[in-house]
């Protein structure tokens, strides 16, 4: 299987492009060097000598963009999860408030995310699997909620940050965590179950349906 990421397309980081096309082909190396590698095996075990050497590299380099293996796939990964968050957030901006056809589309393109890299996200067992759907996927929910809370898009119930932080917590770990037993289903899985399943557990106030 050839694991590419659109992150190796669009560069990684702080959210910056690399405007030196040298920079960007590095980045594209760095980033399907650390996803095929964590298709194989846990990310923890692989050492910067090993990631650069499959990226074609110097050790360097490497640190010009990450610190640990660890960190580089958490950057990948949430570079192309981010991609994901300015469209919703852009929509929010154009509705005003959040609605059940958004949280839709947002949980589509998520799963396609998962899917894209389901060597990574997949791996039953590996360390580095459970860091990427209990880590940086709840993580991006969990600051997407915060974001929709904060900017008042979604009212909750209980008002204040640290209800705030419940709430985000509660929608954002629920979530990875039914993408994570699903992925663990044996084949074929069923798509709009899981979906189903996530907005089943959503409160009646959150994401309304949008009004005819």
């Amino acid at each position: 299987m050839t694991v590419r990421s659109r992150a190796a397309d669009k560069g990684f980081g702080d959210g910056a492009e690399a405007e030196d096309p040298r920079i960007e082909r590095t980045r594209a190396r760095l980033a399907a060097a650390v996803l095929s590698l964590a298709a194989e095996r846990d990310i923890t075990s692989v050492s910067v000598s090993e990631l650069t050497r499959r990226a074609g590299i110097n050790r360097s380099t490497f640190y010009e963009h990450a610190r640990t293996p660890v960190e580089l796939l958490t950057r990948v990964l949430s570079c192309e999860l981010d991609m994901v968050r300015r469209r919703g957030m852009d929509q929010l901006e154009r509705d005003g408030l959040l609605l059940r056809d958004l949280t839709r589309s947002t949980l589509h393109a998520i799963l396609a995310h998962v899917l894209r890299h389901e060597d990574v996200y997949g791996g039953v067992g590996r360390a580095s699997a459970r860091f990427a759907l209990r880590v940086v996927l709840a993580e991006h929910i969990e600051q997407s909620m915060l974001t929709i809370f904060r900017d008042g898009f979604v009212s909750p119930p209980l008002p204040g940050p640290e209800a705030a932080a419940l709430y985000a917590a509660q929608l954002a770990h629920g979530a990875a965590g039914a993408v994570e037993a699903w992925l663990h289903l044996p084949g074929p899985r069923d798509e709009r179950m899981l979906l189903a399943a996530i907005e089943a557990m959503y409160p009646p106030w959150f994401a309304p349906h949008r009004a005819l």
